[in-house]
């Protein structure tokens, strides 16, 4: 269930912001797009069901970053007085689109427009990459794309610093995140072999999408958890995909890698990737 906030009940609360419209909220956050000083930014007031523990590691996450493919918190604040609590988060505000609508409005891309989108992109996955974050929950509705058509990672609930004691995936058999873009470790909670590599397998299903214009494994219609694991964990269909064997040689050889059900075979970091897309032609 999406936790919603009435958007006057937000104004009243958060005064010193001008309330521009509601965002698309989720069951974690119900979310704003508010102005102040003539700035736009995204204020996101905290579901009471969250971990506070889980949200102060999204905002931990996010401040130890500067980089122009990464969201950056502006403001952050917890305090329960008085039998109210404020719990809320202001993040920079990307104007544009997700990148899911960004595909279904252009359809497949090509090299040239891959390498405008997943070169940057690629940078700001190895800027979390520098800091020991795997973002774990990395998916098309997860990246902006701004009005420059410039990708920007946005949504840590689900980070995870490698240097801190891991938080549970799991609320009473709950799995967080979204499933179809797990690499096989995330999918079979196997949080000891969770590493950059994991995000980097999520990149390949984007990239993939991307590309071809489906998912590199999973169907589209409702599976069982047994079917989703043989799907991510599993099968290598994809390799016979026509719209997959036309594609461009090295960018087939990209996502194979990418895609690996094993991390050690996968590439060692997102800048190595993002230097042979940058490589990529515009012509296919």
């Amino acid at each position: 269930m999406m936790f919603q906030v009435n958007i006057n009940d937000a104004s009243q609360q958060h005064p010193d912001y001008e309330f521009v419209t509601a965002l698309t909220p989720s069951a974690q956050k119900a979310a704003f797009h508010v102005r102040r000083n003539g700035e736009d930014f995204c204020l996101k007031i905290i579901a009471p069901t969250q971990s506070l523990e889980r949200v102060q590691r999204e905002v931990l996450a996010m401040q130890t970053l500067n980089h122009p493919n990464v969201a950056r918190v502006v403001e952050y604040e917890y305090s329960a007085r008085g039998g109210e609590t404020r719990h809320y988060l202001v993040e920079e505000f990307v104007a544009g689109t997700d990148l899911s609508h960004f595909l279904a409005a252009r359809g497949n891309l090509s090299l040239e427009q891959i390498k405008n989108i997943f070169v940057p992109l690629c940078s700001g996955l190895n800027a979390l990459a520098e800091n020991s974050i795997v973002h774990r929950d990395l998916k098309p509705s997860n990246i902006r794309v701004d009005n420059n058509e410039n990708p920007v990672i946005i949504d840590f609930g689900l980070a995870r610093l490698l240097d801190m004691e891991s938080l549970t995936a799991t609320v009473e058999g709950a799995m967080l995140g979204t499933p179809k873009y797990f690499a096989p470790e995330q999918l079979r909670g196997t949080k000891r072999d969770i590493d950059p590599r994991t995000d980097l397998y999520a990149l390949g299903v984007i990239l993939y999408e991307a590309a071809v214009g489906k998912h590199p494994s999973v169907a589209d219609s409702p599976m069982t958890f047994d079917e989703l694991d043989e799907a991510i964990c599993t099968s290598e269909d994809f390799k016979s995909d026509p719209n997959y064997l036309g594609l461009n040689p090295t960018l087939k050889l990209v996502l194979q890698r990418l895609l690996e059900k094993e991390r050690a075979r996968r590439p060692a970091s997102a800048a190595m990737v993002g230097n042979i897309l940058n490589g990529l032609g515009a012509q296919q």
